[in-house]
């Protein structure tokens, strides 16, 4: 039988639970804060990309980028970064390459992750989907394609020469696991969310995570607050994400986002509590697109 994967979250989980087991312990030492950079004003956001599937640009393009302090409670632990990288072409369809890269460490414990997802327009899904994991000792490079034609997806570990292999034992290999239409990953689904009206009082739910065990993906919008980061002050709009399987945003926590409340809906701010404490990103500053 094909093994359950591991329950997921809208953002990365292995990445961030992996920041808040480097915060749990003593921290030898801590760089300074960084200098606040200048956040740009409401409708700065540039070019934007190809529409949805409804016609709407997307409120992102190729060149913008976002990077966060990360904080365990009060004791600030590494750096996070989201970036629209490049336009590529997988299987012969262009598609955005979009990562989230996540760093930090002490004098016994270093972290350095990258997670990499390929969105395609019309309508926006993945095609690609890659992790680079470095957490300690632990090592992970895995590889999903999303044949979204085929409604299924196959998973490939990187060995150590260096090629793309499937698990042992994997069953559906050859065929690949089914996935819902228009499939999404966990970075995808996070700039996948800034695509949204987000208006308080609104439930949006979704059955798009590729992996179906993870269905269905609850967003509720909560509320608009207006918070200071380093970035700079911003109106904002609270959402909070709810997955069925757990984790960091699973049905008995308290995760909320916050996105600016204009038409780019960056990511402002991210609070989710966990059995060890509380883990912060907080915007440092944002480049526009180019």
């Amino acid at each position: 039988m094909r093994r359950r994967p591991a329950a997921r979250t809208v953002l990365p989980a292995a990445a961030l639970t992996a920041t808040a087991i480097l915060a749990a312990g003593s921290l030898a030492a801590q760089t300074p804060a960084d200098t606040a950079g200048a956040a740009p004003p409401a409708g700065s956001a540039g070019a934007t990309l190809a529409p949805d599937s409804a016609g709407t640009p997307w409120p992102f393009g190729v060149g913008e980028r976002a990077r966060y302090v990360v904080t365990f409670g009060p004791v600030r632990v590494g750096r996070a970064t989201l970036a629209v990288e490049a336009v590529d072409t997988v299987c012969g369809t262009p598609a955005r390459r979009v990562a989230m890269g996540i760093e930090g460490g002490t004098f016994f414990y270093r972290l350095d992750d990258r997670q990499v997802s390929w969105i395609a327009p019309r309508p926006f899904r993945s095609l690609r989907f890659e992790q680079h994991l470095r957490e300690g000792s632990y090592r992970r490079d895995r590889l999903y394609r999303l044949d979204q034609e085929a409604g299924r997806y196959r998973r490939f570990d990187r060995a150590e020469d260096g090629s793309w292999r499937p698990p042992p034992g994997e069953e559906y290999v050859e065929r690949g696991i089914p996935m819902p239409p228009a499939a999404l990953d966990e970075i995808a689904f996070l700039y996948f969310a800034r695509t949204l009206p987000l208006e308080p009082g609104r439930t949006y739910r979704f059955t798009r995570y590729f992996e179906a065990e993870g269905n269905p993906v609850v967003l509720e919008v909560l509320r608009r607050e207006t918070i200071t980061v380093p970035a700079g002050r911003f109106r904002t709009v609270v959402v909070r994400p709810i997955i069925r399987t757990g984790g960091l945003f699973g049905e008995g926590g308290r995760a909320e986002v916050y996105f600016s409340d204009d038409a780019r809906h960056l990511i402002v701010q991210l609070e989710t509590s966990m059995k060890v404490g509380r883990l912060n990103l907080y915007l440092k500053d944002y480049r526009p697109p180019r």
